[in-house]
């Protein structure tokens, strides 16, 4: 048998455990990763911003005392420090309607506000995956 193998020299996927990772559902759900949370001061809710013109989503931390703010709930335990929440009322207000889960691939700090951009977003492999355990 004559093979002619080619070598994947890629290798696999790391998830860099300091990177801000924020992804978004189709039903209006958002995920952060522990180095998100740690951006925004280990916080038990957030408020939401949203720049129409630029499309630009901003997170806050925010009191959960607060009227407008979305408590953060775990994902997976304890096991990651990754928090969720839900906000489909946020997203139907502003028509943003992914057509899978995405990936905010340019999250930034800019002050106390996590900047996510509509424009810089990508499919978030892997999520749905962990979500059908």
């Amino acid at each position: 048998m004559n093979i002619n193998w080619i070598e994947f020299s890629e290798g696999p996927i790391v998830q860099d455990a300091e990177k801000i990772r924020v992804t978004l559902t189709q039903k209006g759900t958002f995920y952060l990763n522990g180095a998100a949370l740690k951006s925004l001061g280990e916080p038990d809710a957030v408020v939401l911003f949203y720049d129409k013109r630029l499309q630009l989503i901003g997170i806050k931390r925010s009191s959960i005392t607060v009227k407008n703010a979305f408590i953060l709930k775990k994902k997976d335990g304890d096991r990651l420090r990754a928090r969720i929440f839900y906000a489909a009322n946020f997203c139907k207000h502003f028509q943003i309607q992914p057509m899978e889960t995405i990936v905010f691939e340019t999250p930034v700090m800019e002050g106390d506000v996590l900047v996510l951009s509509l424009h810089t977003t990508g499919p978030a492999r892997g999520w749905q995956r962990q979500e059908q355990r």
